[in-house]
């Protein structure tokens, strides 16, 4: 296997844009602004969940567009001559979204009512899976 070809711009701009987009809508579904779709019956958390994971994708949009305007190499890192206020600015974008991530783990962990896990290493009964999620998401919880 080759190297992997490096992303242009445009399909940079493009996957910033839908991220902005989706997480748009879920934070104003989240907010209230937007109905649930389909009913409240779909929602099986707090709307503020919605509303973090809206966030974070409107924020990942943002911060991609921030480091193609900043010139970031394919790291994300700032050329050393970048202004402070878009360092700050990178910094601070990253904080919100790292926060929504440890908001998202920690209701899972953490928050009311019952969880339901799958997937290809669960074992045993559904009460079994829920302890495993529980305490993988309240292991991500205290790394955030």
């Amino acid at each position: 296997m080759g190297e992997p070809t490096p992303k242009t711009p445009a399909s940079k701009y493009f996957v910033a844009t839908v991220a902005m987009i989706a997480g748009a809508f879920f934070f104003a579904v989240g907010a209230g602004l937007l109905p649930i779709p389909g009913s409240p019956s779909n929602l099986h958390g707090p709307l503020w969940l919605v509303l973090c994971v809206g966030l974070a994708f409107f924020l990942t949009g943002g911060a991609i567009i921030l480091q193609l305007l900043g010139h970031a190499n394919d790291s994300g890192d700032l050329p050393a001559g970048a202004p402070l206020w878009l360092r700050a600015m990178q910094y601070l974008i990253d904080l919100c979204i790292f926060v929504c991530f440890g908001a998202i783990s920690n209701w899972v962990a953490l928050g009311p009512g019952e969880r339901h896990f799958s997937g290809t290493f669960m074992f045993g009964d559904a009460t079994t899976n829920a302890a495993i999620g529980r305490v993988a998401f309240g292991a991500s919880a205290i790394i955030v």
